[in-house]
């Protein structure tokens, strides 16, 4: 086997160790957050921060694996941003279609404070982020570390 294939399934290896953690972890946090109430406070912020260090971890570690095949950092980044934010918004759907109390707001602001700020201020600067990543990769045909 070339070098080359090699490295591209040592790649697609780690990222779906990487996927499939991201993945149970998203869900987790969102069985941990429902059978609190499904209120976004302190312990709902903790589980997502614990996230986010693994994700950040991942990204720093797997750095010089991922950077040796096009494009597999910006999937990296795309499965940790789908994925979480793919977990709330599923999350807050149900809860918006059980008429729940825990995402209605107050009668100044229509939805809870703590649910719009995972809905739409974690969504649009992550997605920020995500967009400037994706701009520079493709620029860098794939290769951020270029």
């Amino acid at each position: 086997m070339s070098e080359s294939v090699e490295l591209a399934q040592k790649a697609k290896k780690s990222l779906l160790t990487y996927f499939s953690v991201i993945l149970l972890s998203g869900v987790a946090l969102q069985v941990l957050i429902a059978t609190r109430g499904s209120n976004i406070d302190l312990i709902a912020g903790l589980g997502t921060a614990a996230i986010a260090v693994y994700y950040f971890w991942y990204n720093y570690s797997a750095n010089k694996l991922l950077s040796k095949v096009r494009f597999t950092q910006l999937v990296a980044h795309l499965v940790g941003f789908v994925i979480i934010n793919l977990s709330y918004h599923i999350h807050a759907f149900i809860l918006f279609v059980n008429n729940n109390e825990a995402i209605k707001g107050t009668s100044d602001f229509s939805i809870n404070e703590g649910w719009f700020g995972v809905l739409f201020g974690m969504t649009c600067f992550w997605g920020i982020g995500l967009l400037i990543h994706a701009f520079g990769s493709i620029l860098n045909r794939g290769f951020e570390n270029s």
